[in-house]
């Protein structure tokens, strides 16, 4: 490829173990990628992306060999992102991803306001805190990320970040800066608040959208599922555009195929081929 994607997600385990209402709870039978279905995707991934992302929907803490997977990309010189809501983390797991293979590690903190956990806030930050310092004195080169990608127009989700950014900077020793949230902010060295908007997750019932517009579908991602199945993008977690199944062909004759271009042309042109596309309003983002 002459200009490779950006990131593409590879699904460990559908298994996520949670229920958030901000997130679909996928249909499909749970499954994992085994070692061997995993080490063909690395290697043939290497020529499409530099980058990889452990996760569709399901967390990849819940694997319990993930060092092996992670010496597995690590083998093929992709750099790995981790993103998890944190609530699987054990003691372990600070010595576990302190690997040369993780990029990055991204907390998606929304995760304990979208669900009736048995823990305190306190206790899952917490937890959270505790492996941030732990990796930290492992580790000075990967970043942290505690995402709250949670906002919505009446701006609801205020007074639930405020808490969490003032108990994180706490937890952390840092000092808490007196501003409004910007999109980014530092609480120590490469651990980063990062904000955005509560998306909606496309689907054939959501509200049709349109047949215009772009999207870097393909182009600047795709996804592969725990059952081997690709996809446009990281959303499509039920492969509704199911492009093919890297069991059964090589993931450059599935981007290849017909249907795969068709996609990627019509992105580049402003026409969206596919109907799940057509009722996705995240893409919107990537309009001029």
């Amino acid at each position: 490829m002459a200009n490779k994607m950006q990131k593409v997600y590879i699904e460990l385990t559908s298994k996520c173990g949670l229920s958030c209402n901000f997130c679909p709870s996928a249909s499909r039978t749970t499954s994992s990628m085994d070692l061997e279905l995993f080490a063909k995707t690395n290697a043939e991934l290497k020529e499409f992306t530099n980058d990889i992302a452990y996760h569709v929907v399901g967390d990849p803490l819940l694997v319990s060999n993930l060092r092996e997977y992670l010496d597995i990309s690590y083998e093929n010189g992709l750099n790995v992102h981790i993103t998890t809501a944190g609530y699987y983390l054990k003691s372990s797991h600070a010595e576990e991803l302190n690997h040369p293979a993780i990029k990055q590690i991204n907390f998606s903190l929304n995760s304990y306001r979208g669900n009736s956990l048995p823990i305190s806030l306190d206790e899952y930050l917490q937890n959270i805190a505790a492996f941030t310092l732990d990796f930290r004195a492992l580790n000075a080169k990967a970043f942290i990320n505690y995402r709250l990608w949670n906002k919505e127009q009446d701006n609801s989700q205020l007074s639930y970040n405020n808490k969490v950014i003032k108990l994180m900077f706490e937890k952390l020793g840092a000092t808490h800066p007196e501003q409004t949230q910007p999109k980014r902010l530092r609480v120590i060295s490469k651990v980063l608040f990062n904000f955005d908007s509560l998306f909606e997750w496309p689907s054939l019932d959501a509200p049709y959208v349109g047949d215009k517009g772009h999207c870097h579908g393909l182009s600047g991602q795709m996804a592969i599922l725990s059952s081997g199945e690709v996809v446009p993008c990281c959303f499509d977690y039920e492969a509704v555009i199911n492009l093919g199944n890297i069991k059964e062909n090589s993931l450059k004759e599935v981007v290849n195929a017909d249907r795969s271009q068709s996609i990627i042309e019509g992105f580049k042109n402003g026409l969206i081929t596919e109907e799940l596309c057509k009722h996705c309003a995240y893409r919107t983002k990537f309009d001029d």
